[in-house]
């Protein structure tokens, strides 16, 4: 079984039921859980097309402000519910782009398992994976639970 397991989280419902699957994984294991969210800044202020906009430094921080606070919420219910299961827990919050930052810290930190809800708070199409569930389980050199 895995004894490392990192569960990305955006705060969805779909990342949400992931937490569980991760932390009965853990469980059953006699592991530890990594709950982790990163801050995807850049998405929300990227130019479109040929577009540049000139956002006030004070808006940018703002939204980065406001990103890693929701970061730091969504790592922590993915902490109580791990305690709650009797699952040692820690919550990491970064900034950066989700997939190839999670896989990097799952690497770095010799995770043995990635679990990802298979849909973010994008609210993308339900028969549709979620952009950064898909690059992880594309890219991902370690195991992959995708949770539906």
């Amino acid at each position: 079984m895995f004894k490392k397991i990192l569960i990305a989280t955006d705060g969805s419902k779909h990342s949400e039921k992931a937490a569980e699957k991760g932390i009965e994984m853990a469980k059953l294991s006699n592991g530890t859980v990594t709950a982790i969210y990163i801050a995807d800044i850049g998405k929300e202020y990227a130019p479109i097309g040929d577009v540049s906009f000139n956002i006030a430094d004070e808006v940018i921080e703002g939204m980065r402000n406001s990103l890693m606070k929701r970061g730091e919420e969504t790592t922590k219910v993915v902490e109580e519910m791990a305690k709650k299961a009797g699952v040692p827990a820690q919550r990491v919050v970064l900034e950066g782009h989700p997939a190839s930052d999670i896989m990097k810290f799952a690497q770095d930190s010799k995770m043995e398992l990635i679990v990802i809800g298979s849909i973010g708070v994008t609210g993308l199409d339900k028969f549709l994976m979620g952009s950064v569930a898909e690059k992880i389980v594309r890219n991902s050199k370690m195991p992959v639970l995708v949770v539906r």
